[in-house]
């Protein structure tokens, strides 16, 4: 996600106390002069995307080729089935891919161009260096079918095995044996002894040498492969990204406490918890496919693609037999789209019969934020849910009676944990990252803030000043977070708790001592619930349920360089290899198991019984858009012989998506169900609710058989009609400004449950999901009005019975055709066309307000889209502000859209108020004062509106320019700037030609209807007036 280079010297953000906008702490990046950007003449083009056009200089770019891959070509679960091709054809068609891209390198040599890596299994594709200019020709040479940029992504044990059922083995003799398990990710230490190996430090320095430059980690020194970590490479080097990557042929993983200097050791977690000595699966083999950086946490965009082919042919001999057969991704973007790269070649992988898993991000309880390429549907997505031994400890204030109670929302750490807890008056600290007076905090309980440093250190500096315990008050709303160690020694109890109750406690120290105690005996188990830094769903582009699975994360594990250490590895990065581990289990049993079918297994038998919080929100199950099918049950999955999924997806749930609704509508779908016993079974259809208010509501109902006879090892399918009243559902409250990150908004408007089969005492769950929005349906009568003496009106029509409509009017200042749809991004494209359609304005009161209406529609206003209006307030051609949105504090950091205004000349930069857009919307509209554009009414503006591909490129692929514009003289006003119209009535809308009007806005062409909770395309109108 490059964001486009901006020039800010000082940001900061200004709250409008009405619309309770929160301060960003974040220093947002502000616009470039767009005078650096030629927009294109025609539309955007099919080969190149939008930020190669404006680059310069050497840039990386992945060429994609017409042909296709080896996975492709092998055909659907070629690895269970049987290959398409012989290994004679298959390695024919590498010859002839190979061919092409040599030939392909030789043209774009010519260009100046220098190969950097091909791949030709999971994609066709190759990357180059190369100078920006040569681009266009590039993209004119024989064969080739996209141009894009380089992405790149971000990392996201002995009682999380049995908790999941993973202990089978003694029974059921299955430990993954003959399974081999693709780890994508910083490479594996194999010397560590949960990997069979020596376990000491002098294996490791041996293996690995003694920093990051050693040449001893380049080389396998007779060490590598062993009997567990079979095979591997490395696709990233040690220095990447503060250097070039390279590659080598030793994927052994950099022991933070060995080297000194290094970020690694992420890959030997996940891959103890997949296939270790105490693992999920102790029997698979592994291998270690390096592609995350050894000195950060990124991980490189081509050394994924290079790493996706190697696990499809670990040998490079074109026989896929070799390949793995699951690969684990514990990475990944959050807003997850389908136009990432990544995420096409992990279908391809599924596809050719590998089983894909991926974390789904750790991004919070917020719409549509889940990552990619877990956000793929075929492949598994995994949320994270607490470990069987996880519990709360609440924090009791025993007095002042004020503020006396229990206050349950708090968050320990591990690094300095609660023991046998704690008790005393409270004293306030302040920021503590610096060492306190001797003695100062004796016998206390420190209260400190958090900011400006690591946790621990401020725990250190309260636990050196003698306080017996330290409390955390968050700088933020929201839930109490946990930490990671960040330096410092001798630490006292420490627990965290909300910004709320820090400062309720504040105001009652002003007044008197407060007492207050922390102990174990209170704590509230949190078994079987999620871990609130899990990602929720639907996911972005497919309105799909994600994730589709939840396990346990924070397992001990392996540590990297330590010969035997081991420590609690948290986040979905430790959840998603649980699910991996069990999918070996699974293939173990039946090794003609495809991907599909590992996952309905996975999914139809999870544990449903899933809780949000049973702190904080007591018997308040978590929603399908955070569980998916539930928590991982391999034991239940293991001993199921029935099978269910979507026929039409073959994925094991049933999403409806998203549909604005104005009247009754039924979606339809099937249901495939497989009975792979040795009998006939007849099963038991119910559709589940899985909150009572939504199925007392009527709003969602459904029509499915009573029962489904499946003969022995067959399959059958049924109908199943989802009915939704629009008369009968909530009033939709979300929006993507104020509550944009709200996840438990997302839950008052969301309908789900399970559909359950029920056959001889076993079950058999999918999960269901659907997203009604009541909308309204309003239209003008006429797109033109000719005015009589300089008057006329707009007759506007709600079609809808079921909800108001909401009119918000501006001056139409610009309108810009469709791009077609031969140009814009397919599946693995890596870059996203933001296409602009109409553009207007208007002041409402003291502020200006720019609307802005698309073609197509954006499932959350953060991403992929940036809107930027450069605003010239001096009539001397060159702009002076420019008014863009972003997301408050940065990438996926609240879900909140802001609209910020810079002054370009300082480079200072605000924000005021929330972006007036919604979910699912193409709609948006920017508030800004006039004051902060230091004009008043009565100045006549010039501005131009630029969209940006905020996700993939930072691109600019869409303009109107150059229009002008007097707030307090338009060429035309209406009666109202704002108006309902009922449901299923009619509303008029006068229109007037003030004197003066056409010489103060002569670029207002008529006015722009901007309508709130209306369906998808119908969500403005541009009414065209004369004279």
């Amino acid at each position: 996600m490059s964001a486009r280079a901006r020039l800010v010297t000082f940001v900061s953000v200004i709250a409008l106390g009405a619309l309770g906008v929160t301060p960003s702490n974040a220093t947002p990046s502000g616009p470039s002069d767009v005078s650096d950007f030629l927009i294109p003449d025609g539309p955007v083009t099919t080969d190149v995307d939008p930020r190669l056009k404006d680059a310069t200089g050497k840039v990386s770019v992945v060429v994609g080729l017409a042909d296709q891959p080896l996975a492709v070509a092998q055909g659907k679960d070629a690895k269970q089935r049987g290959a398409a091709l012989s290994k004679g054809q298959a390695v024919g068609l590498l010859r002839q891919l190979d061919a092409k891209q040599d030939t392909l390198t030789e043209q774009v040599g010519d260009l100046g161009g220098r190969e950097v890596a091909r791949v030709s299994k999971a994609l066709n594709a190759v990357v180059y260096e190369v100078d920006a200019a040569r681009i266009a020709a590039i993209a004119d040479l024989p064969g080739v079918m996209s141009i894009r940029p380089v992405g790149e992504y971000e990392l996201d044990l002995s009682e999380t095995v049995p908790y999941i059922g993973a202990g089978l083995g003694a029974a059921e003799g299955l430990d993954g044996s003959g399974v081999t398990v693709a780890v994508l990710d910083s490479g594996i230490d194999y010397t560590h002894a949960a990997f069979g190996g020596a376990g000491t430090s002098e294996a490791y320095g041996a293996a690995y040498g003694s920093s990051l430059g050693d040449p001893r980690n380049t080389t396998r020194d007779g060490l590598f492969p062993t009997s567990k970590v079979v095979a591997g490479y490395d696709f990233v080097g040690e220095s990447w990204p503060n250097g070039d990557r390279t590659s080598d042929e030793d994927p052994i993983d950099c022991g933070p406490s060995a080297t000194g200097g290094c970020a690694g050791g992420h890959g030997t977690h996940v891959a103890d918890i997949i296939a270790g000595g105490d693992g999920v699966a102790p029997g698979a083999s592994l291998l270690a496919v390096k592609v995350c950086s050894a000195v950060s946490s990124s991980c490189n965009g081509v050394a994924l693609l290079l790493g996706m082919d190697y696990a499809l042919d670990p040998n490079d001999d074109a026989d896929i037999s070799d390949a793995a057969d699951v690969i684990n991704l514990s990475l990944g973007s959050s807003y997850g789209q389908r136009e990432d790269d990544l995420s096409f070649a992990t279908a391809n992988a599924v596809r050719m019969g590998v089983s894909v898993v991926a974390s789904a991000g750790n991004s919070a309880d917020r719409p549509y934020i889940t990552g990619s390429p877990a956000s793929t549907p075929e492949v598994i997505s995994v949320a994270q849910t607490q470990v069987p031994s996880a519990s709360s400890i609440p924090l009791v204030v025993n007095s002042p009676a004020a503020i006396a109670g229990t206050y349950p929302n708090t968050s320990t750490v591990d690094w300095a944990p609660i023991g046998e807890g704690f008790t005393g008056d409270v004293q306030a600290a302040g920021l503590a990252c610096t060492a306190l007076p001797a003695g100062s905090l004796t016998g206390k309980v420190a209260l400190v803030d958090r900011g400006s440093c690591a946790i621990s250190l401020k725990t250190e500096a309260a636990s050196d000043a003698g306080a017996v315990g330290v409390l955390v008050a968050n700088n933020a709303a929201g839930d109490a977070p946990s930490f990671s160690y960040g330096g410092g020694d001798g630490l006292r109890p420490t627990l965290i708790i909300t910004q709320s109750t820090g400062g309720l406690i504040k105001s009652a120290l002003a007044s008197g001592p407060v007492d207050v105690s922390v102990s174990p005996a209170s704590s509230i188990p949190l078994a079987g619930s999620m871990v609130a830094s899990s990602a929720r769903g639907p996911s972005y582009s497919d309105q799909a349920i994600k994730p589709d699975i939840g396990a346990p994360g924070a397992s001990i594990s392996a540590v990297s360089g330590t010969g035997t250490g081991t420590e609690a590895f948290g986040g979905t990065s430790g959840a998603a290899p649980m699910v991996a581990g069990a999918a070996a289990l699974l293939i173990d049993q039946d090794d003609t198991r495809t991907p599909n079918q590992v996952k309905a297994l996975l999914m139809n038998n999870a544990d449903t019984e899933v809780y949000t919080n049973p702190s904080t929100q007591p018997g308040v199950l978590a929603p399908i858009t955070r569980i998916g099918g539930g928590e991982l049950r391999v034991d239940a999955a293991a001993a199921s012989s029935t099978l269910a999924w979507d026929s039409e997806t073959q994925v094991p749930s049933l999403s409806f998506g998203y549909h604005a609704v104005t009247r009754p509508v039924s979606l339809k779908k099937s249901v495939t169900v497989r009975n792979d016993g040795p009998t006939a079974r007849t099963y038991s259809i119910s559709p589940d609710f899985r909150f009572a208010d939504d199925a007392a509501s009527g709003a969602v109902s459904f029509k499915v058989p009573g029962s489904l006879t499946v003969p022995a090892r067959s399959s059958r399918s049924f109908a199943v009609q989802l009915r939704i009243d629009a008369d009968k559902l909530p009033v939709w409250t979300l929006n993507g400004g104020a509550s944009g990150g709200d996840g438990a908004l997302l839950q008052t408007v969301e309908f789900d449950g399970y559909l359950t089969l029920t056959n001889g005492g076993r079950t058999t769950r999918m999960p269901w999901h659907v997203l009604p929005h009541r909308a309204a349906a309003v239209a003008p009568s006429t797109g033109s009005v000719a005015l009589t003496e300089g008057a006329g009106s707009v007759t506007l029509s709600n079609g809808s019975a079921a909800h108001p409509g909401r009119v918000e009017v501006f001056a139409l200042t610009g309108e810009s055709p469709k791009i077609s749809s031969k140009v814009l991004p397919q599946a693995g494209d890596n870059f996203a066309t933001i296409d602009l359609k109409s553009v207007g304005v208007r002041q409402a009161g003291g502020t200006l307000q720019f609307a802005v209406n698309t073609f197509g529609e954006r499932a959350h206003p953060n991403y992929p889209a940036e809107f930027d209006v450069y605003v010239d307030t001096d009539a001397n051609g060159s702009p002076d502000f420019v008014i863009y949105t972003l997301e408050n504090g940065g990438f996926a950091a609240t879900g909140q859209n802001v609209v910020y205004v810079q002054d370009l000349a300082s480079g200072r930069a605000s924000a005021y108020f929330f972006t007036i857009a919604d979910l699912n919307s193409a709609n948006a509209i920017l508030t800004v004062p006039l004051s902060a554009l230091a004009v008043t009414a009565a100045t006549q503006i010039q501005f131009s509106v630029y969209a940006f591909d905020n996700y993939f490129t930072g691109g600019l692929t869409d303009a109107i320019e150059g229009m002008t514009f007097t707030p307090a003289a338009p060429r035309y006003t209406t009666s109202a700037q704002s108006l309902t119209v009922p449901a299923g009535g009619t509303a008029a809308l006068g229109i007037t030609a003030p004197a003066g009007g056409v010489t103060a806005s002569p670029s207002q062409k008529g006015v722009l209807l901007m309508y709130s909770d209306a369906k998808p395309s119908a969500e403005a109108s541009a009414i065209r007036v004369t004279p």
